[in-house]
Order: structure tokens, then sequence, then C-alpha cells
């Protein structure tokens, strides 16, 4: 009987030492996520994209939607971009962001990829 409950607890500890230790990465990996986000927006390179389709996702922050912008972006060289962007755009910008728009877009090379972030974005 009692290696059995020694079994259960030892099995509870572990289990919730997994939970607790993926809960701490996840909201580490967030918050890595916007601060970068925060970066870029701050210090990035302005440039100017035209909106091909704008879908919301199911995902909100602070009551604000996410949505994933399919973006054509022109950098001031002249260089295109193609890219998709997922943010969270303040309900009362949606309007805005409607295909054919034409949005700011800060960018910035991270990894030796250009990253985007749209300016106006709902940043907490």
């Amino acid at each position: 009987m009692t290696t059995i409950v020694m079994i259960i607890i030892i099995f509870s500890l572990l289990t919730a030492s997994l939970t607790i230790t993926f809960a701490i990465r996840t909201v580490s990996r967030q918050r890595k996520g916007l601060s970068q986000r925060k970066t870029i927006l701050t210090n990035g390179t302005s440039a100017q994209a035209v909106i091909h389709s704008i879908q919301q996702t199911n995902a909100q922050l602070g009551n604000q939607p996410e949505v994933l912008l399919d973006l054509t972006v022109t950098m001031p060289d002249g260089e295109f971009h193609h890219t998709i962007v997922k943010t969270f755009i303040p309900i009362v910008n949606i309007p805005s962001f409607q295909k054919g728009c034409v949005v700011e877009v800060k960018y910035m090379t991270i990894a030796g990829e250009p990253k985007f972030e749209v300016v106006g974005a709902y940043v907490p």
C-alpha cells in the first residue's frame, strides 16, 4: 500500500515539475517575442506595405484581435519583400487594415532575415 502511495506522489511531483517548466518556457518565449517587436517598432527602418489580405485568428490580447496580414513591403531602396505578419490590431483601427490599403511597417534584419512589424499594431 505505501509503495503505491509513494509512486503516486512521485508521479504527481514529476507531472507538476514538467507543467511548471513548460509554463515558464512559454512565458519566457512570449516576453522575448514582445521585446523583439518593441525593438523593431522603436529602432527599425520605415517602409511602406500593401495589404493583400487580412485574416483574423482566434487569439486576442487585451481584447484586441490577432490577425495575419499578407503584405508586400516596398523597401526604401525600391526592393520588394512578401511577408505575412501575425500581429494584434486595435479594433478601432481595423478599417485602416483592409485589402489594398497601404500601411507603414518597420523592419530590422535579425539572424540574417528581415523581420517586419506594422506601425499602429497593439503592443502592450
